[in-house]
């Protein structure tokens, strides 16, 4: 089975969406450069336990680029962008561009608006067996697994089944998990779910970047801050919030880049820290945030 994807390359022309020849035109019409407003977003957050790349110095040795898959949900596709250029895996390809050098970084985007775990799973797998295999999948889950009636246990399963697929096929991970938004209706049920991505990252010592739990934290400290990096559904990120989370990502992967990675480490090694109920981690549930 070969996996749908549609990616962005970077080049001497910017951010380019490869879709097919028959969208030549649109192709046409990306901008070299995207200026999105800029927003106090926390800068503090980092993932734990710390991303590390074995690929890199192959990478390097290789004069290729880092090839990053990003999967999830609508939080990757970009729902809410205002265009595909302001998505998060445009804006992360463009940060890593300017820090690593030009043509340093080919990420395609595999999101799926309305996906939830199961068939991300299925998607990933079929992605990890086709070469090139990623040197670095971004796996953004769980949202949607809340909306849609899900078993934070089953979510639980299915995270670790492909955390442990990313492993065998050599390549490295950085979980993302739920957003938070303010209209949550339940949040300790919510909360069992960002809980269940952040134990399956946890006990396999995979690199978590708590997006709930920041959003969170943030949405308590300054509610007005985060409306402002939400889309016209107060579910969904805008061009800001995906601007934010692109500059939460490309300080890891650029440190990760620049140093000779650890050996991996194992459960009781390094623990990504899930939130209380939901320790080190983020996102919504049903309704209308940024998935």
């Amino acid at each position: 089975m070969t996996p749908p994807s549609p990616s962005f390359r970077l080049s001497r022309f910017g951010v380019v969406r490869r879709c097919g020849a028959g969208l030549l035109g649109l192709l046409m019409l990306s901008a070299p450069f995207i200026s999105v407003p800029a927003i106090a977003c926390p800068s503090d957050v980092r993932p734990a336990p710390p991303l590390a790349l074995a690929q890199a110095a192959k990478v390097r040795a290789e004069g290729r680029p880092l090839r990053i898959l990003a999967i999830g949900s609508s939080t990757t596709a970009g729902a809410g962008a205002s265009r595909t250029a302001t998505n998060y895996p445009s804006q992360l390809a463009l940060r890593l561009e300017a820090a690593l050098g030009e043509g340093s970084v080919e990420i395609t985007n595999a999101g799926v608006n309305g996906e939830s775990a199961p068939a991300t799973l299925r998607r990933l797998e079929a992605f990890l067996k086709t070469p090139p295999v990623p040197d670095l999948v971004l796996w953004q889950v769980g949202t949607n697994d809340v909306i849609f009636g899900g078993d934070p246990v089953r979510l639980k399963q299915l995270v670790g089944e492909g955390l442990d697929a990313i492993a065998a096929a050599g390549a490295a991970v950085l979980v993302i998990d739920q957003q938070y938004y303010p209209a949550i209706l339940n949040l300790d049920r919510y909360e069992g779910f960002v809980a269940a991505v952040g134990a399956a990252a946890s006990e396999r010592g995979a690199p978590l970047l708590p997006r709930y739990l920041m959003m969170k934290q943030w949405a308590a400290q300054d509610p007005a801050g985060l409306r402002a990096t939400l889309a016209w559904d107060h579910f969904h990120s805008n061009d800001k919030g995906y601007a934010c989370l692109a500059d939460l990502l490309a300080p890891a992967i650029v440190a990760a880049m620049a140093v000779p990675a650890a050996a991996p480490q194992g459960p009781s090694q390094a623990k990504a820290t899930p939130a209380k109920g939901a320790t080190n981690a983020k996102q919504p549930a049903a309704a209308p945030a940024m998935r």
